[in-house]
């Protein structure tokens, strides 16, 4: 072995042995890379799944805010209709007449005259004065029926109102209860939520993780490279060398072949010469017979 081949194999066997931690290094980044990886994609299917699951919480508060607004729609227009009956009460009682006497007392009263115009013997005067009574009894009775008419609108008024009061309870309680029943929802998006946006941002520190050991893997990965490349230089090199000592040996043993058998030669054409005994190769050396 040549100077150069020992050169050449002691940069090789140095060049794989810096490989070999490299390789280790590189495994090891790899599944480190594919760890913050499958973390990283676990916590993603995750953050879909309470994605999902927030989507649908909202869907039912949007439903339930949406009943809750309709139902406070409908709790002001029965005030509004509350202010309207009230007015017409206010306008009803401002028809009333003003009456200091017993409407039933009144028209028994009134009866009583009456009967008595017919059934007693009155002088002129006396049933004048009947009459007379008595048209004012009617003229306060007139007043005393429209009064009836008016308080009978007011009380179907006021029960109306009664009833629109008892709806505005109704409501109120139907939008209590909704309320209760929206307030676990709000609880539950509100904890899902702050669960997502925790895997998330763990899912993004994994990825961020991830990038930076896949970095480090580019580079190992190109030190790798670059390391057996200037191996395969060297192999290149040595085969290159090998080959042209090989071709040198070759060469040198045909040489020394040659010149042994030109002095095998050389030595039998003597010995014909000098008429000495030759073998037959020595015969066949000399007559130029290899």
């Amino acid at each position: 072995m040549t100077e150069n081949e020992e050169f050449y194999n002691a940069k090789i066997y140095s060049l794989n042995k810096e490989r070999v931690p490299l390789i280790e290094e590189l495994r090891k980044l790899r599944e480190s890379a594919e760890g913050y990886k499958q973390k990283r994609d676990e916590k993603n299917r995750e953050v879909q799944l309470l994605a999902q699951q927030i989507k649908e919480l909202r869907k039912q508060n949007d439903e339930s805010i949406s009943r809750l607004s309709q139902m406070k729609m409908e709790k002001g227009k029965l005030y509004e209709k509350i202010r309207e009956l009230s007015s017409k009460i206010k306008e009803q009682k401002s028809k009333l007449y003003p009456i200091s006497f017993n409407g039933e007392q009144l028209k028994k009263k009134r009866d009583e005259l009456e009967w008595k115009q017919q059934t007693t013997p009155l002088s002129l005067e006396e049933e004048n004065t009947i009459v007379k009574q008595i048209e004012k009894m009617e003229e306060d009775l007139a007043y005393y029926e429209e009064n009836l008419k008016i308080q009978k609108t007011i009380d179907q008024l006021k029960k109306e109102m009664e009833q629109t009061r008892q709806k505005i309870i109704d409501i109120k309680n139907h939008m209590q209860e909704e309320y209760e029943k929206s307030k676990p929802l709000f609880e539950q998006i509100k904890n899902i939520t702050k669960r997502r946006d925790e895997l998330r941002s763990s899912a993004d520190t994994d990825h961020k993780n991830y990038i930076q050991v896949f970095q480090k893997i580019i580079q190992c990965e190109n030190q790798l490279t670059k390391i057996e490349e200037e191996i395969s230089i060297y192999k290149a090199q040595q085969v290159k060398i090998q080959k042209e000592r090989r071709e040198r040996e070759a060469q040198e043993k045909r040489k020394k072949e040659e010149e042994i058998i030109q002095t095998k030669i050389k030595q039998a054409q003597e010995k014909l010469e000098k008429k000495k005994r030759v073998t037959l190769q020595e015969l066949k050396l000399a007559m130029g017979e290899q």
